[in-house]
């Protein structure tokens, strides 16, 4: 009897000691004042944070460990970081102050190594008949300064910066008037990838929408463009609009940009699948499924209502869909089958918020 007994304390000692098993999270906001983390298999609310500012427009990044959400808040002024597991407010980064009034549009990111958050300012100084316009600048942020946080240094950085994400060598990716690479110790700014000054002279500038700071499930950072293709380059007869993407692999730092389809809807955003890069995935009005080895289109549904941002699971088998209005439909990446909706409890929309996937223990 007593080895029984020993034998079985053994055992539950085991299986106590087990890893947690894997599972799919999605991170996102809604009106008026809440930040969701769900259970996406389950379809189910895990966590209900109320925030204490006002989440307009709720761009978002994760922590590289993912338990703290950093939203850029209050009107596209302010970045405040939460903690998923206890929904507090663990930094605050308040960027005017005085008469000099500071926007980001949606350009906001973390270091692999979680220790510093980036973001682009764009300042006016407000005077008493009129604003006057500054130079936008690159604030870097220590992410353990706490709730008054201070730029740690800050860098003079192109106009027109939106989206941005950083590589595991240290560099922070922006989207502008091109993909720019910035080093983010001394400000030096180079193009990674050209679009306003791209070498093709059978194309119109491109037409980039830059908003979702998404695609960490296939380590990239990905874009959208859309341009008028020329038959010459006189530019005088019209062949063609297409729709292309440019990536960034932010492990390796490799880039890419290649035209896929014609322009026949519009997509919003858009993200690739993690084990099958070829599966490309855009939304908006409709759900389109592109195969980029052969410049196809696989499959295109209609979506009960427009849908700003698309995530993918880890496993690349689920589509999710939010953004707009208060649910998040879920989708079968092969068929494209609505298989699932997630309704947010407290009735508001998302907007354009962004819609993270991110993978954690149970």
């Amino acid at each position: 009897m007593r080895n029984l007994i020993a034998t079985t304390a053994a055992l539950c000692l085991g299986l106590t000691a087990l890893p947690a098993l894997a599972k799919d999270l999605i991170v996102t906001v809604a009106k008026p004042d809440r930040l969701y983390v769900i259970d996406a298999k389950a379809r189910s609310i895990q966590t209900d944070c109320k925030l204490d500012f006002n989440l307009i427009p709720g761009v978002i990044v994760m922590s590289p460990d993912n338990t703290i959400a950093y939203v850029l808040a209050d009107r596209w002024e302010n970045v405040y970081g939460i903690e998923l597991a206890s929904c507090k407010t663990v930094f605050a980064a308040h960027q005017s102050e005085g008469d000099i009034r500071r926007k980001t549009v949606a350009s906001l990111a973390v270091s692999k190594d979680g220790k510093e958050l980036y973001t682009v300012r764009n300042p006016v100084k407000i005077l008493a008949d009129r604003y006057e316009i500054m130079e936008p600048e690159l604030a870097v942020y220590d992410t353990s300064a706490g709730m008054d946080a201070k730029p740690a240094r800050t860098f003079p950085v192109p106009r027109r910066m939106t989206v941005m994400a950083t590589d595991r060598k240290g560099t922070l990716y922006a989207a502008g008037h091109e993909i720019y690479a910035i080093d983010p110790k001394t400000g030096e700014t180079t193009v990674k990838i050209p679009n306003a000054s791209w070498d093709r002279p059978t194309y119109s500038p491109p037409d980039v929408l830059a908003f979702w700071p998404i695609g960490s499930q296939a380590d990239e950072f990905l874009l959208l463009y859309s341009a008028a293709k020329f038959t010459d380059e006189t530019q005088n007869e019209l062949a063609d609009f297409v729709w292309g993407y440019e990536t960034v692999d932010l492990t390796t730092g490799e880039s890419k940009i290649e035209d896929f389809a014609s322009f026949e809807v519009i997509m919003f955003s858009a993200v690739r699948d993690p084990n099958d890069k070829n599966n490309l995935y855009g939304v908006y009005t409709q759900l389109s499924k592109h195969d980029l080895a052969t410049k196809e289109l696989v499959k295109r549904v209609d979506l009960p209502h427009t849908y700003y941002c698309i995530n993918i699971s880890s496993d690349g088998k689920e589509l999710y869909v939010g953004g707009t209005n208060d649910d998040i439909g879920v989708y079968d990446a092969d068929t494209l089958e609505r298989i699932g909706e997630i309704l947010l409890p407290s009735g508001g929309d998302m907007a354009a918020g962004t819609m993270h996937v991110i993978s954690t223990g149970s």
